[in-house]
């Protein structure tokens, strides 16, 4: 295991006040960072949030390994799928869903525009961690968005940054500890045949018209 960065790898040193806090930094276009600087090529960046200076050596290593092995075509790729917009990426993701059905196309604009794209349409896709997915879902709680959206945001955007970051534009998973929201639907309940006509019984007759029509619609009664 290396104990020092080698040349043009980087280097990490002590951050803050806090004496057991380290930083990796490193001449890296595509570091992934809680706090990142100067995201343009040849120009530092740093990380925070590394308890031991192993931990922040370790990280040099891997971007340093990644940079040296990556070709030049694919990481000018990365690099420019990195800075891309959220509301740009989820456009051109959502062109690519040929095998979509036009309602479904449909509803995954619903939900990017109602609940995902106010929120994070302008975001960069590198800035993109466990820790903005979780500020996400806990803002669709304070606009008192239901379950069901909260759920339907989540999986759509899960599908966006999950495809992103199999094209190397998100260099960690994004979903790592998350939680995601869960909508349990309540039971339903079918009522027997002699429970309708008994209910048809006391009805009115708009009532017994809808009761009527719900069955030849597919629709059941909770």
């Amino acid at each position: 295991m290396a104990t020092q960065p080698v040349r043009g790898m980087g280097s990490f040193f002590k951050a803050g006040p806090a004496p057991a806090r380290t930083v990796a930094a490193t001449r890296t276009p595509f570091a992934t960072a809680t706090r990142q600087v100067g995201r343009s090529a040849g120009r530092q960046c740093e990380e925070t949030g590394y308890s031991t200076q192993q931990t922040a050596l370790d990280r040099l290593t891997k971007v340093y390994e990644e940079k040296r092995s990556t070709p030049r075509a694919q990481a000018e790729l990365k690099r420019e799928l990195r800075k891309q917009r959220f509301g740009q990426y989820a456009a051109t993701w959502l062109t690519r869903q040929r095998h979509y059905a036009p309602g479904s196309t449909r509803s995954v604009t619903q939900v990017l525009n109602g609940q995902i794209l106010p929120v994070l349409e302008s975001r960069r896709m590198n800035t993109f961690t466990a820790t903005v997915v979780d500020d996400f879902i806990m803002s669709m709680e304070e606009r008192s968005v239901g379950l069901a959206a909260q759920q339907n945001a989540f999986d759509t955007l899960k599908k966006i940054l999950l495809d992103a970051r199999r094209r190397g534009g998100i260099p960690e998973n994004p979903f790592d500890g998350v939680v995601p929201p869960e909508y349990v639907p309540r039971e339903i309940t079918i009522p027997t045949l002699d429970e309708i006509h008994a209910l048809k019984a006391v009805s009115s007759s708009g009532l017994r018209i809808i009761i009527d029509l719900m069955p030849g619609s597919g629709l059941r009664a909770p």
